[in-house]
């Protein structure tokens, strides 16, 4: 009887304590629910602030080169020829000044909107037409300022003075500015706001609009406006949540973030982004809306578990039967925990994938007209100008190999095509290499060399193989920039494959750091020395091309990367004897006539 009321007590006890733990277990979750939304929100945020600065340095570059155009024409002395003529002329023809702002290289800028000469603030002549400005702020530190021409059309007027009261004008078309460094893309929706809360320039499905910025407009714009221009006027770097609508007028969670005009690189427009709340959020929450239902069905069975100890009445069948399950619950966290570090894998990779695609296709946009300007440079030069042909076939080569490393870093998150490779000679390979890094070899690096690949040939691409390359060299010039050092290149073959030795003697790594060096945007060196993509095109390219590659470092004694490739079937079998080799001495004679050629040139 007493053994029986001893058992209702303590079974008592327990519910009330399974109560209590649900009670507290339920809150905590809740609180550790809002905690993890949060630093899910930073963690997008942040990524959102990279494309927006990736834009922003966009915009600066374009009208950068836009304000140096203008600066080169303004000062032609044919433009002063015909100002003065214009001047001097009594009926103030301004025909050939048309004509020559008309067919000036300025105008073939695809930001360029107009040229104007005025006198006295009055239009006299322009490119396009335009008899009347008014401009609407002063002019910056850039030489640039806000003005429109009365239709609706705003632009950033670049203002040149010249003699007797005459200025010249340079305007922008902020349309075509933000088509052309921002594109219409699809991914993401982007508001411009010029630093005098004027204007907006946003994309209203496929047509980008540009309007007041105090301008009727849709709900959703007028949303993201005033935010946009409260952070601009407070001068506030931040994100947060709006409700907007979609096409079907159901409301939505959107997020938006804003860099203010003080806090960007071009200095004229505050930039906005707004993103899908779902969408970025949506993904993780899933993952951790099922990591807790997973964890409460293991919290589950170790409940059931405890209750089986307590009321079983075999001791040895609840001890086997513990195990069983506790084995079992286990593998399934195990499983659930390799299902997480694979989720946020793929996230990763989607991650780098977008930025890739952007960065790409906005490099492929500065590289294309340097190609093709060179070519046609190349054909006006008269035969005698050699020297100047080969410096633009230089600037074509080396912007084909640019352009090829951009289409690279592309694919670095999908899977490669296949490619055509040729036989290459590793000697050959690093020789070139050490021409190409030489400028960057800092003068307390000494470089030694041991090149003995000889005949022996390997399947591959030239560019990606050079490039391989040429991150380890950099890599160990960048390591022993501070304190001196040697690097030691070696090529040779060994075991039946050929193998390319890079060993400095700088500052090392720990193995944390080693773990991560091929990961993709990870590195140690300081904001703006680094991409962290160097050391992971070099597994790649080893990857693609069937090689591996090793690393030992110890800290403050050095690192040795080691790359193997396969040896090309159409290798030539020849007598040791006979193999060409380059010994240390050597080497090092091939350097320094290498660095008198270049002193002479």
């Amino acid at each position: 009887m007493e053994n029986n009321r001893l058992r209702r007590v303590l079974f008592a006890l327990i519910v009330i304590a399974a109560i209590a733990c649900i009670g507290f277990g339920g809150y905590r979750v809740w609180e550790s629910f809002t905690e993890f939304d949060e630093n899910i929100m930073r963690e997008k945020d942040e990524q959102f602030y990279s494309l927006i600065r990736s834009d922003d340095i966009n915009i600066s570059n374009s009208l950068e080169a836009f304000t140096r155009e203008s600066e080169s024409f303004f000062v032609r002395q044919r433009l002063s020829q015909l100002r003065k003529e214009w001047a001097d002329s009594k009926n103030h023809n301004t025909a050939d000044l048309n004509e020559y702002f008309r067919n000036s290289p300025l105008m073939s800028n695809p930001v360029c909107a107009d040229i104007l000469m005025l006198h006295n603030d009055k239009v006299v002549a322009s490119a396009a037409g335009h008899d009347s400005v008014e401009f609407l702020t002063e002019t910056d530190a850039d030489s640039l300022r806000l003005c429109t021409d009365g239709t609706g059309q705003y632009f950033l007027g670049y203002e040149a003075k010249a003699t007797n009261n005459v200025t010249y004008e340079a305007l922008v078309d902020l349309r075509a500015l933000y088509i052309n460094t921002l594109g219409q893309n699809t991914i993401r929706d982007l508001i411009l706001l010029d630093s005098s809360s004027s204007v907006i320039i946003y994309k209203y499905g496929t047509e980008v609009r540009m309007t007041a910025a105090d301008a009727d407009a849709d709900k959703n714009t007028v949303t993201c406006r005033d935010y946009l221009i409260d952070c601009e006027q407070s001068q506030r770097m931040e994100g947060t949540s709006i409700e907007l609508k979609d096409n079907a007028g159901e409301s939505k969670t959107a997020r938006m973030v804003v860099i203010p005009s003080g806090s960007t690189v071009n200095r004229e427009f505050a930039i906005g982004l707004t993103a899908d709340y779902e969408e970025a959020i949506g993904p993780s929450r899933n993952a951790a809306e099922k990591m807790l239902i997973y964890g409460g069905v293991a919290v589950l069975g170790v409940l059931m578990l405890i209750f089986t100890l307590l009321f079983q009445r075999r001791a040895n069948t609840m001890t086997a039967t513990e195990l069983r399950i506790l084995k079992r619950k286990n593998a399934e966290m195990e499983e659930l925990n390799q299902n997480m570090q694979a989720l946020a894998h793929h996230q990763r990779l989607e991650t780098i994938g977008t930025m890739t695609a952007s960065i790409a296709h906005d490099f492929n946009n500065l590289l294309t007209p340097i190609m093709g300007y060179s070519m046609m440079t190349m054909e006006m030069i008269p035969d005698d100008m050699e020297d100047i042909q080969e410096n633009l076939m230089e600037i074509y080569n080396a912007s084909v190999k640019a352009k090829d490393l951009v289409t690279r870093l592309a694919d670095m998150s999908k899977k490669g095509r296949e490619e055509e490779f040729t036989d290459l000679s590793p000697d050959e390979i690093i020789r070139n290499s050490l021409k190409v890094t030489r400028p960057a070899k800092p003068k307390n690096v000494e470089v030694r060399g041991n090149l003995h690949a000889g005949r022996a040939r390997m399947k591959g691409d030239s560019t990606q193989i050079t490039q391989l390359v040429t991150n380890l060299v950099l890599n160990a010039y960048d390591a022993m920039r501070e304190r001196g050092g040697t690097l030691f290149v070696s090529a040779g073959v060994e075991d039946g494959r050929i193998v390319m030795r890079f060993r400095d003697t700088g500052t090392g790594m720990d193995a944390e750091t080693m773990a991560r060096i091929f990961d993709p945007f990870y590195t140690t060196k300081e904001s703006g020395k680094g991409t962290g993509l160097g050391l992971a095109i070099v597994a790649q390219i080893a990857e693609t091309h069937g090689g591996k590659v090793y690393v030992d470092s110890t800290p403050g004694e050095g690192t040795e990367f080691r790359v193997t490739f396969p040896i090309s079937e159409q290798t030539e079998v020849v007598d040791k004897t006979k193999t060409i080799k380059i010994n240390a001495e050597e080497f090092r004679n091939m350097l320094r006539n290498e660095e008198q050629e270049l002193k002479k040139g």
